[in-house]
């Protein structure tokens, strides 16, 4: 959790590789990512980390299955992937939508397509950038207890979040702990004032 611009989402994006640390080091499973080429940046990507957007990036005239199975493009599509995205839409509640468009499908719908497509290539960590940003309440709330289930299940999982209701549902579980940012440093202080601003009082106006 942490205010806008505090380094939420760049976070993700240097653990997820997508982003280069200008420097000091980023350590998944004893390997330092940020000092490897892009030809293993790549393999990390596709077999390590899955990633779920708060803006779905879903593309609206193909069908549920063929989005989930995007992130298998470059590789060849084969029979046993289409037979695995199947059992994943059916672990997310989607498996009689397979061959419906996502532009006819609700917010939440397309979130679990979203999710979906994060799980296409089991990846070991999950990468959730304000899953529930653009859902309601309800939906919100189920789309996380989908994301707990994930974890309870093996994956690593990392949400970023504004909504102190997400974080409730994190610090109660017992795998779960929230972790803040603030002007992107890291604290598990739950005292931790992430939204008090830090200006000296003596300081001239702006």
């Amino acid at each position: 959790m942490g205010p806008s611009g505090s380094g939420k989402s760049t976070l993700l994006n240097i653990l997820g590789a997508m982003d280069i640390p200008t420097s000091g080091t980023v350590i998944v499973n004893e390997i330092n990512i940020a000092n490897l080429p892009e030809r293993k940046l790549s393999g990390y990507r596709k077999n390590t980390v899955g990633f779920i957007f708060q803006n779905f990036y879903l593309l609206p005239n193909v069908d549920v299955i063929g989005n989930v199975l995007i992130p298998l493009t470059p590789y060849g599509i084969k029979d046993e992937d289409r037979t695995r995205a199947q059992e994943i839409l059916e672990i997310v509640g989607l498996g009689n939508r397979t061959h419906t468009k996502v532009r006819k499908l609700s917010g939440g719908e397309s979130q679990r397509v979203a999710i979906a497509r994060a799980l296409i290539n089991d990846p070991k960590i999950i990468l959730a950038d304000e899953p529930t940003g653009n859902l309601d309440s309800e939906t919100g709330k189920s789309i996380i207890e989908l994301l707990i289930k994930l974890a309870e299940k093996g994956k690593t999982l990392i949400i970023v979040t504004h909504d102190p209701r997400v974080a409730g549902l994190i610090s109660e579980h017992p795998l779960g702990q929230n972790i803040w940012i603030k002007d992107g440093k890291l604290s598990k202080d739950p005292t931790y004032d992430m939204y008090c601003w830090d200006i000296n009082s003596n300081a001239s106006d702006p």
